[in-house]
């Protein structure tokens, strides 16, 4: 070899082990293979990053490094067929295990870069002031968040979400900083001050130690009662463009809410220091929303960036959809020039799930708003330990944000102790791996787990169904919020019975034109007649007008789903989930308690089906009736609604004594959020019975019934999509 070619190969070989020490990876797009899954890569840890495959039949190199900076070579064939990775045990100590021998790990498409767990973070004095002991404690263990922030490293994940507790009493202002430049807003004693920075400081220490990164919740405007009283703020003020109304409530207090010039200099004053306290705090997760009065946006420019500049770290703010509208969002938040170190979280379904795919009016924010940006997946739709344990689906959500060309991560909302153990791993396995969806690694965990192949089949499958069972519900009975309402173990005529005008008359956005909205569906009905009845234009022998064709009658460019069919499809997931949780009950050789818990839910769902599908077609009847149909949809309204009191108390009964064992310890929350027993659930909904007729405003209906006209049928006169005249 001759010199000069010496000479290149030893300035190569310098590159590779010198690249990670010239190059940041940490803030700037990279290209990398699907990382093993028991692995941290810094391009990982670091900004948001894409990944291409590469040409066809080549080999990529990939160098990386970890937070020591100990460099290794990773190399992917792509040449050969893609196979998924293998897993181990999910449930909290495992971590996953390399490709089975014979396989070939190969680089994928994009990788999303940041994957974000969720934990809590208390306020530990005020917690054992509330008696609430065990709370207190667990914030000290040091061997408790070891052990979480390991399993976070192993699950995949590389950043932790630290959600301050409880929110609506402390966020990090009143507890995580010694306020150096605002003594006068000091709650702790010196002390206790001392003790709890030391601490949380080292749990992000930990974090770094083991490849993550660490973020705040952080919620504005807040700042500590001690300084609202030192500033005359600890009174009832009025509401206006500088006082939100949190400011006034009890659940809240009085260092919320309030925007003036003392509050602006102490958010940024707070927000400097707490930067310089915790060195391994990465960056904050927060919106200029809710406690933020006036044009939310503009406290970011005016408060929150000058403090992030003012700690000299340039540290990470990513900045929630939530509560702000998007324009000013692009115009006060998002430009470069304002701080160059902005990303975006936007909910999928806000806060609840419905849908793999992304409520519309959040895929604009993805779509307009040029700066790195990660989807928070929510679900407080489902409550009392139900079971949203679906790989399959968690693969479907990753599919859908990879669709957006600035989505480069997902925000988790489950703990590392969540039951729901297979979606929150799932959701990180296939953002760093874009493989097909396989049943294989998790049948894997779940034959470690149960002792056998076919109940762990079994119960995949159960879970796979019945993951989808409270999201088809909410798709058809769609609220996006919270509401303090519950979603599994209630279904209220409210939603449907234009109460409250705001949320009656939508399906899920994502199924816009797909799933026909109740009351639209009910008032055709009356209108037109029974042959729109369960009827999406597809069955051509229902066709009075144009008999045997297959017409467009819904005013829509394709046939859409009836609520009818759309509740046969809710129940059919109800029985599948059931019979494979049978099934697996049968072979299941070890764990036997844990699976006769998942089977107790399994057969819940089930029962809870059956209700849900009486209550919307009892719902769908009354509408009928009231908007004019025919006699005959009263008695079917009063049928339906007579089997949903049954169906639910057969429901609630099971849940009562196979799952709540009778403790009173799993409640529902009816309308205004009173949290009732599961008998108070029961009597609350016969009392619901009764009211039938006035819920859907029967005695206002018109007259005569409508469902005796019109004559021509189901096909507009001139034609299938000309406009019938009348």
């Amino acid at each position: 070899m001759s010199t000069g070619a010496k000479a290149t190969v030893r300035f190569a070989v310098l590159l590779v082990i010198l690249s990670p020490f010239l190059f940041d990876s940490s803030d700037r797009p990279g290209k990398e293979s699907a990382p093993a899954p028991h692995r941290v890569d810094p391009a990982d840890a670091g900004r948001p990053s894409r990944t291409d495959p590469p040409a066809k039949g080549s080999a990529r190199v990939l160098n990386s490094c970890t937070q020591r900076g100990k460099c290794f070579v990773a190399v992917a064939e792509s040449a050969k067929p893609r196979t998924a990775p293998g897993l181990r045990g999910l449930s909290p100590g495992h971590e996953t295990d390399p490709p089975a021998k014979g396989s070939a790990r190969v680089p994928g498409g994009k990788v999303l870069g940041v994957r974000i767990g969720v934990e809590t973070l208390r306020h530990p004095y005020w917690y054992a002031a509330q008696g609430h002991q065990a709370e207190a404690e667990q914030f000290w263990d040091k061997a408790h968040w070891d052990r979480v922030l390991r399993n976070w490293a192993a699950e995949g994940y590389n950043y932790v979400l630290y959600w301050v507790e409880p929110w609506n009493k402390h966020a990090w202002q009143t507890f995580l900083i010694r306020h150096a430049d605002h003594p006068e807003a000091r709650e702790l004693t010196a002390a206790q001050s001392d003790k709890l920075i030391k601490h949380v400081a080292w749990i992000f220490g930990r974090a770094r130690e083991l490849g993550l990164k660490n973020l705040l919740f952080s919620y504005f405007i807040v700042t500590t009662p001690a300084f609202a009283k030192a500033h005359g703020l600890d009174r009832e003020l009025p509401v206006s463009p500088a006082v939100d109304f949190r400011h006034n409530l009890k659940d809240m207090g009085y260092h919320f809410g309030v925007r003036n010039e003392a509050t602006r200099k102490f958010t940024e004053a707070a927000l400097a220091e707490l930067f310089k306290t915790y060195k391994d705090l990465d960056g904050l997760y927060g919106a200029m929303g809710e406690a933020v009065p006036g044009k939310r946006s503009t406290w970011y420019r005016e408060a929150v960036v000058p403090g992030l500049k003012r700690s000299g770290r340039n540290p990470l703010f990513l900045a929630s959809s939530w509560m702000q509208p998007l324009d000013d969002f692009l115009e006060d938040m998002a430009p470069k020039e304002v701080y160059g170190r902005t990303w975006l979280a936007v909910h999928s379904n806000a806060e609840v799930f419905t849908d793999a795919k992304v409520y519309p009016t959040y895929a604009r924010w993805l779509e307009r708003a040029a700066v790195p940006a990660v989807v928070e997946v929510m679900h407080h739709n489902f409550e009392a330990g139900f079971p949203f344990n679906s790989p399959r689906l968690a693969w479907e959500v990753i599919r859908e944000c990879r669709r957006f060309e600035h989505c480069d991560g997902v925000l988790a909302w489950f703990s590392i102790d969540h039951s729901d153990s297979l979606m929150r791993r799932a959701l990180a396995y296939y953002a760093r791996n874009d493989v097909p969806y396989s049943d294989e690694p998790w049948l894997e965990v779940l034959q470690e787990r149960y002792g056998d192949r076919d109940a762990a089949r079994h119960f995949l499958n159960a879970y796979n169904a019945s993951a989808r069972i409270t999201p088809e519900v909410g798709a058809l009975a769609w609220v996006p919020h919270d509401l303090s309402v519950s979603r599994q173990l209630t279904l209220p005529y409210w939603y449907w019975t234009e109460a409250d005008t705001r949320w009656s008359y939508h399906a899920s956005p994502s199924r816009g034109g797909v799933l026909l909205p109740l009351r639209y569906y009910a008032k055709v009905v009356a209108q037109f007649g029974e042959q729109f009845r369960d009827n999406s234009g597809a069955d051509g022998t229902r066709n009075r007008d144009h008999p045997g064709a297959q017409e467009l009658i819904w005013g829509l460019g394709d046939y859409p789903v009836t609520p009818e069919a759309h509740m046969r499809h809710v129940r059919r997931l109800g029985r599948e989930c059931l019979k494979e949780a049978e099934q697996a009950l049968q072979k299941v050789k070890k764990n036997k308690e844990e699976a006769t818990a998942v089977y107790n839910y399994m057969k819940a769902y089930k029962l809870l089906s059956d209700y849900y599908e009486r209550k919307v077609l009892a719902a769908t009847a009354a509408l009928i009736f009231g908007f004019g149909g025919p006699q005959s949809s009263k008695r079917e309204a009063e049928k339906f609604a007579d089997e949903a009191v049954e169906c639910y108390e057969r429901a609630l009964n099971f849940v009562w004594e196979a799952i709540d064992r009778k403790s009173g310890k799993i409640k529902g929350r009816w309308l205004g959020g009173k949290a009732l027993t599961l008998p108070e659930l029961i009597e609350r909904e016969k009392r619901e019975r009764e009211s039938l007729p006035a819920l859907f405003a029967w005695s206002g209906r018109p007259r005569p019934d409508a469902g005796t006209g019109p004559k021509s049928g189901t096909g507009p006169r001139y034609g299938s999509y000309a406009p019938s005249g009348r």
